[in-house]
């Protein structure tokens, strides 16, 4: 500790952002596609260490600070959609019962995926409409297993592949804030209550063969989703329905906590807390402006600042540029000419 510095503080940070992620971010992928530790990652390792260089020099194990500068923090900007465009989307998922509920409760209840696939039937109370989270599922290699607290640990589900170098695993929430009661939409409860009744049937089929972990989703026979399943699920649904501008399962979330901030005339503190998030968290990676919103606040500076006589030459000025452009692409197109001289042929038929 005595001989440490400043280089060698920024060359440790320098390896950090350099080193591949393990667990599930690197399950079954080419150690080429492997994604590095991510720049919030590298940005807590810095904090620890600059937190604790204070007390080093209080203690005498080092004379002086080292002049170290913070590393920079690089967010990856998720997309979200505005809930008018949601509701059309998740009405086309209607077929694909888990899928559906998954979408349904990611936005909204605005839950992570790991959340999503191992809500608790016991939490559930339908005369409340509300229900509890307390847990999430992740996958951890073997090595990683054994170096995890066992505290933190709640259930090591048994491995489907017997050779399988991974495990999921069940285990509390990222965070305290993260435990909390959500309360339901009426149709989110039915469509609940509808998949409770289908528990019971899956039961009564596989009898004891049946793995019961009190999952709300799972397969068939009880057995847990991969956290990964839902986005894989997702944007299989997007690609066959023709979305364009996808997003991830994620991005549900966000949405949700978007389409919250705005009905809720922007009480960030409450919104945040629904989701067990910090108003912080909330406010810089959960609530980007939309484009409406910025093409809405436009009109209002246009309606407010400008005298109506500005306002009706440019409108006027509009109109004649778009006949002139309409007139120039019938100029330039013979087909359209020809269309255009049918309708008119038409409309004046209709006339007579």
């Amino acid at each position: 500790m005595s001989t440490i510095t400043a280089e060698e503080i920024d060359d440790f940070i320098d390896n950090l952002s350099k080193k591949p992620c393990k667990g599930s971010k690197s399950y079954r992928k080419n150690p080429s596609e492997v994604p590095t530790l991510a720049s919030s990652t590298v940005k807590k390792c810095f904090n620890v260490i600059n937190t604790g260089l204070p007390y080093a020099k209080k203690w005498k194990y080092i004379k002086e600070l080292p002049d170290i500068s913070a590393p920079a923090e690089k967010y990856k900007k998720r997309n979200a959609w505005e809930a008018n465009k949601i509701y059309p989307i998740f009405c086309k998922m209607e077929s694909d019962k888990i899928l559906h509920l998954a979408v349904h409760l990611a936005f909204v209840c605005s839950l992570r995926a790991g959340e999503t696939v191992v809500i608790s039937t016991k939490t559930i109370d339908p005369s409340d409409n509300s229900l509890w989270i307390t847990q999430e599922v992740q996958r951890v290699s073997d090595k990683a297993l054994e170096e995890i607290p066992k505290n933190e640990i709640l259930l090591v589900f048994p491995k489907q592949v017997p050779n399988s170098k991974s495990s999921l695993i069940l285990k509390g929430p990222k965070t305290d804030k993260s435990v909390r009661k959500q309360y339901l939409t009426t149709p989110l409860m039915a469509e609940i209550i509808e998949r409770l009744e289908q528990i019971k049937r899956d039961k009564e089929f596989f009898g004891t063969e049946y793995q019961d972990y009190g999952l709300l989703l799972c397969h068939p026979d009880g057995r847990p989703f991969d956290p990964k399943a839902p986005n894989g699920w997702f944007k299989q649904s997007q690609k066959a329905n023709g979305i364009e501008n996808m997003i991830e399962f994620q991005g549900l979330r966000k949405s949700g906590q978007m389409h919250k901030v705005r009905i809720s005339k922007n009480n960030f503190q409450l919104v945040a807390e629904s989701a067990g998030q910090s108003t912080e968290v909330l406010t810089d990676h959960y609530n980007d402006i939309l484009d409406s919103e910025k093409r809405a606040l436009t009109q209002s500076v246009e309606k407010n600042f400008y005298p109506a006589e500005v306002l009706g030459k440019a409108a006027q000025q509009k109109k004649r540029e778009e006949q002139d452009r309409f007139l120039q692409d019938i100029q330039n197109n013979p087909e359209l000419m020809d269309r255009f001289m049918q309708f008119m042929q038409a409309n004046a038929d209709g006339a007579k």
